[in-house]
């Protein structure tokens, strides 16, 4: 018991600050600025780091290089019915930067819907790419 005590102090005193900056977005899509920060701060936390801007942290630059969506289906009336949500994001981390690339499709059918799939899009992007931002923070 005491091994795993010394072992657990010893891990957190060792862990890295980061300092997660705004994301930078010219496309003005607030749930995706929300979805990236937490995937980022998620995989920050799970790497073992922790999220802190104090001084010596690390500074993380989050940014969505493009978005576009692109209808892939129409109903019979003419109108969309699906999308195929592309987005291209990076992360940098100090002077070293990775980008992100993930495409989705999704549906959105009449109704009272609303933005829904959309955001599931969006969520389903995110839940595909966490690996790769988990396995990038964790080689720091």
């Amino acid at each position: 018991m005491a091994v795993l005590l010394i072992f657990l102090l010893l891990s957190v005193s060792f862990a890295r600050d980061y300092c997660l900056q705004a994301v930078e977005n010219p496309y003005g899509e607030p749930y995706i600025d929300y979805a990236f920060r937490r995937a980022v701060e998620r995989a920050v936390l799970e790497a073992g780091g922790r999220l802190s801007c104090k001084e010596g942290s690390k500074r993380v630059r989050l940014k969505v290089e493009s978005l576009k969506e692109t209808p892939i289906a129409f109903t019979p009336q003419q109108r969309v019915s699906s999308y195929n949500l592309e987005l291209k994001l990076s992360l940098q981390v100090e002077e070293e930067k990775k980008g992100f690339s993930v495409a989705v499709p999704y549906s959105q059918p009449t109704g009272g819907l609303g933005d829904l799939p959309r955001r599931k899009a969006v969520d389903d992007a995110f839940g595909i790419i966490y690996l790769q931002i988990l396995e990038f923070l964790g080689r720091r």
